[in-house]
């Protein structure tokens, strides 16, 4: 039982303002050295390097050189909000340089006015969109808009993206979750309209589904556990937090995930294998598998999807080509 996803604050330091996390309005405190973040497992595939606002840190291509010396074989993504333009394409140029196919993830909430009061900073979005394009003219070709959904902006999602088909990169979307060691909050979340976000999943849904490719399904599938999670308080598949993925801050607390603070050792104090290794971890595996009503992010439902792929196939099939409904009337 080796770890393949994981999800790596690198900083708490923020320059947005955003309405549903509560990072910004945290003491940034310590960060973990370039050369440590070397002591992560070989076994990582997928690495989602994130913030606070991972660009404001300057040393993020060694950052990122340090992970790849350790997981040559990972995949790595940076969320950013997508502000710094100029430091961002700097900085991922150079780390491109390491790894061709790095992606990158600017996060994009609604319209401008929309998106602007989402993360508290006028002109957010043409700044947004404007990375986007400075990335795509650095010959970037691994860029997704991110969509947060909330009862703010719930109602735009598929407009973000058909932007994002529009201006030729992919589109990851979430709901509003509350953590308490990750995004800093306490909920529970306000809820969202169900029959709105049915309407908003299902015309993405039917999108995805409308080509034959496998990666697409399953990310329609990955949408579909959105609303089911929504609707019904709890995970569409087993969670396999602390066994399969685990989450790190920017200090080098090491938790089974980012949904839940379920301590499992310090990479600062020690190398990995001891803390997956130990009676804390174990504790935090068994904590992780009891918890109520859990998450359903991309970042802790790949491995899941990934796992119960048979499932996701037939259910692919059966709305491709026996033409079944994506999603319920109810969820």
């Amino acid at each position: 039982m080796r770890p393949t996803d994981a999800v790596i604050a690198v900083t708490w330091r923020c320059n947005a303002r955003c309405r549903m996390c509560g990072i910004w309005r945290q003491d940034a405190g310590a960060e973990l050295p370039a050369d440590v973040f070397a002591r992560l497992p070989g076994t990582l595939r997928d690495i989602n390097l994130t913030g606070g606002e991972p660009y404001l840190r300057e040393d993020l291509p060694s950052v990122h050189a340090a992970c790849l010396r350790a997981c040559p074989r990972a995949r790595t993504i940076v969320s950013t909000n997508g502000l710094l333009t100029q430091r961002i394409v700097a900085s991922t140029r150079e780390m491109a340089r390491e790894e061709p196919g790095l992606g990158v993830a600017v996060s994009l909430d609604g319209p401008p006015h929309v998106h602007d009061e989402m993360r508290g900073v006028e002109g957010a979005y043409e700044r947004a969109l404007t990375t986007v394009r400075a990335l795509q003219d650095a010959g970037l070709s691994n860029i997704r808009l991110a969509f947060t959904a909330t009862a703010r902006n719930v109602a735009h999602m598929a407009e973000i993206y058909d932007l994002a088909r529009d201006i030729g990169v992919e589109f990851t979307c979430a709901v509003e979750h509350v953590s308490e060691h990750y995004f800093h909050t306490s909920g529970p979340a306000t809820p969202l309209d169900a029959a709105t976000l049915r309407s908003q999943l299902a015309a993405i849904i039917e999108r995805e589904l409308g080509t034959f490719s496998v990666r697409r399904w399953g990310r329609a599938f990955f949408i579909k556990g959105l609303y089911d999670f929504v609707g019904r308080n709890r995970r569409p598949l087993p969670c396999r937090a602390g066994r399969d993925h685990f989450f790190m801050d920017p200090a080098g607390n090491v938790f089974a995930c980012n949904g839940a603070p379920f301590y499992m050792g310090s990479l600062n104090e020690t190398d990995f294998d001891s803390i997956w290794r130990s009676a804390q971890a174990d504790e935090a595996r068994r904590r992780a598998a009891a918890c109520r009503p859990g998450c359903w992010m991309v970042c802790t439902a790949r491995t899941a999807i990934r796992r119960a792929w048979p499932r996701v196939l037939a259910w692919g099939l059966a709305c491709r080509l026996l033409g079944l409904p994506a999603i319920g009337e109810r969820p």
